[in-house]
């Protein structure tokens, strides 16, 4: 089953805030979801607690580390968020409050 990767506009906030070659890895990684969106088993992890199926995949560039935040409703992947991991824990407090799926 093929995916389709949207990005909500807070996620295209979050992108644009960081420098364009760390864009350009975060977009080719969240490209690969759309062929296997569970192919990174070991950098995906669930995220518990909420009504929907969201998740986290873990995105590493030289020494920084980010975290891409995501559901899936049929085919379609949201991408709700992308940010540092140290914001990570405070982010997923707020993340509860998106209605899902988003409207984009």
């Amino acid at each position: 089953m093929a995916f389709q990767v949207e990005f909500t506009t807070r996620a295209i906030r979050d992108l644009k805030k960081l420098p364009i070659k760390i864009q350009e890895h975060i977009l080719k990684q969240s490209l690969i979801l759309e062929s296997e969106p569970f192919q990174f088993k070991n950098k995906i992890k669930r995220i518990k607690g909420f009504k929907f199926p969201y998740f986290r995949l873990r995105i590493d560039h030289g020494n920084d580390s980010f975290r891409l935040f995501y559901g899936i409703e049929k085919n379609i992947i949201y991408v709700l968020r992308i940010i540092s991991r140290k914001d990570a824990d405070k982010i997923i407090k707020r993340i509860r409050k998106i209605d899902f799926p988003p409207n984009i």
